[in-house]
């Protein structure tokens, strides 16, 4: 076990960092109030948008959006939160904080691999990659509650698509702002994996430390 824990901890730990990156590391829903039942309206489907986001769509979006090769609805929000405005806006939304955190502890979580990746391979102490793998879940459970608190706001519609896109487009951010609302906003998939990760490497990590003192008696 010892053995398995040196080879198959580093390789779990290294593959939070793409799954970080590319699979959705957030799901947002945002509804029509033209519509209801099964014929509900995904405006973010209309507007040709997904409703998983992953950093790898972030980048690309900030990227596509400095260049000015998009015109939808997430660009839109994006050169909003980035224009001339930002810090009118980031005034303005509530719980802000909570997403600070959330942010603080990602960070974490992905340090928290990459250290549990270099001490599982070189040293010969499963003590310390259990102790890592707790940081590491205890980041991600961190995160996920940080992450809720901070859509909260969004979802009580405390604050909403007229607030943010009032600021560079009245027309457009009143028009959404009373008939679109956000039903939905969840860490995705990413988050999910992270945790299962650390998980698995602290059940790894406790078999070795235990076949280790009963080596030792």
């Amino acid at each position: 076990m010892k053995l398995l824990h040196r080879i198959i901890t580093p390789i779990l730990s290294l593959i939070i960092l793409p799954v970080s990156f590319f699979l959705p590391i957030f799901r947002i829903l945002i509804t029509s109030g033209f519509s209801s039942g099964e014929t509900k309206t995904n405006l973010l489907d209309t507007f040709g948008l997904s409703e998983f986001i992953s950093l790898n769509d972030i980048v690309n979006l900030a990227m596509k959006a400095k260049e000015g090769t998009t015109g939808n609805l997430l660009t839109t929000i994006w050169n909003a939160v980035s224009g001339e405005k930002k810090q009118e806006i980031i005034d303005m939304i509530p719980g802000l904080h909570w997403g600070a955190v959330f942010a603080v502890f990602f960070v974490i979580c992905i340090i928290t691999a990459l250290v549990l990746a270099i001490v599982a391979a070189a040293t010969k102490k499963p003590g310390a990659s259990l102790i890592l793998s707790g940081i590491g879940a205890f980041s991600a459970v961190i995160m996920n509650a940080s992450f809720d608190a901070f859509a909260k706001p969004f979802l009580n519609g405390a604050f909403n698509l007229n607030t943010i896109l009032g600021t560079t487009n009245q027309l457009l951010g009143s028009l959404l702002g009373n008939v679109a609302s956000i039903d939905y906003m969840k860490l995705g998939i990413a988050y999910s994996v992270i945790l299962l990760i650390f998980v698995i490497t602290a059940i790894f990590s406790l078999c070795a430390v235990m076949e280790q003192k009963n080596g030792d008696k």
